[in-house]
């Protein structure tokens, strides 16, 4: 009987796992926005571009200056909102591109090309281009600020030409947490042309601060022009160094 038992046992599991096998084949796959609803609850209200759900906000300056495109890390989105303020005063439309958990399971700067990885960068290099497009207004500047993974992501878009050029960049504790995918950001930071502002958190022996000194060093070696890096004692002082290399670059 025990044996009788236990085969019957078994031949259940086997039943039950074959039916969420089928189940799983039929369900439909979630949306592509899936994740957003949960990263952009208790921010401001969001709003549909090109059926992308964003969080926008009009300058309140005395002038238009441009768009700034706001890419924060997967669920630090309230952290780079609080920018928006400090942009439109000085004249920027702000544009905050609600992240994905994708951006820190797939390694930007992996050698192996991975279908899932290619899909991913070709999607979020056409989100920033078609939204971008949807917001800015003719003769300003465009401005690309980008967090944490959002920033290895970036760099990669731009140096492989998936993403335009813009005309200035801004990183906020850029790193990918393996350490040849930071020296991979470090030499695509450096060979690109695009002045960059590189901000980081001074936290010795964090991720954010080994990959920042990985690209001031290969920044250094490169000659790049118009790179100026700056160790924060707090993300509050965000605004002014921003503010005070815009000044420097011409444009305030």
């Amino acid at each position: 009987m025990a044996r009788v038992s236990l085969s019957l046992c078994l031949l259940s599991l086997c039943c039950l796992s074959g039916e969420a096998a089928r189940a799983s084949e039929i369900a439909p796959p979630p949306p592509a926005d899936y994740w957003q609803s949960a990263d952009w609850q208790g921010l401001p209200d969001s709003t549909r571009i090109e059926q992308q759900t964003v969080l926008y906000a009009r300058h309140d300056g005395d002038s238009y200056l441009g768009l700034a495109i706001l890419l924060p890390d997967w669920q630090r989105s309230g952290q780079l909102w609080q920018l928006t303020r400090d942009l439109g005063r000085l004249g920027f439309d702000t544009l905050l591109l609600l992240p994905s958990p994708r951006q820190s399971e797939l390694d930007p700067a992996a050698e192996k090309r991975q279908p899932a990885m290619e899909t991913f960068r070709d999607q979020f290099a056409e989100r920033i281009t078609k939204l971008g497009d949807a917001k800015w207004k003719e003769g300003g500047f465009r401005l690309l600020l980008a967090q944490g993974t959002s920033a290895a992501w970036a760099a990669n878009l731009i140096a492989s030409d998936k993403l335009p050029a813009p005309d200035a960049l801004v990183l906020l504790d850029g790193f990918f947490p393996l350490p040849q995918s930071n020296q991979a950001l470090a030499k695509q930071v450096a060979q690109t042309r695009v002045p960059t502002l590189d901000l980081y958190q001074d936290e010795p022996g964090r991720w954010p601060q080994l990959a920042a000194e990985a690209r001031q060093s290969e920044s250094r070696r490169s000659h790049k022009l118009n790179y100026r890096p700056y160790a924060l004692l707090t993300l509050d002082e965000t605004p002014a160094r921003i503010q005070g290399w815009l000044t420097h670059l011409g444009w305030l």
